[in-house]
């Protein structure tokens, strides 16, 4: 971490601190209540998972795909 940029290594201990149970941080956290509020706790449920997929979408002209 020596080469990274304070918020990299801000990031990094973030996660540390909360990946033995990230679900329970992400539907604690102000994102996740709004998102589980406006009806959709499969999204956070989703976010919590790690090491579930190879590909990731990708911003182009304004849209994911």
């Amino acid at each position: 971490m020596r080469d990274a940029s304070p918020e990299a290594a801000a990031a990094v201990a973030s996660y540390a601190v909360v990946a033995e149970d990230l679900a329970s941080a992400l539907r604690a956290c102000a994102s996740g209540r709004e998102l589980i509020g406006m009806g959709f706790p499969e999204d956070v449920e989703i976010a919590a998972e790690v090491d579930q997929s190879r590909s990731v979408p990708v911003l182009k002209d304004g849209l994911f795909g």
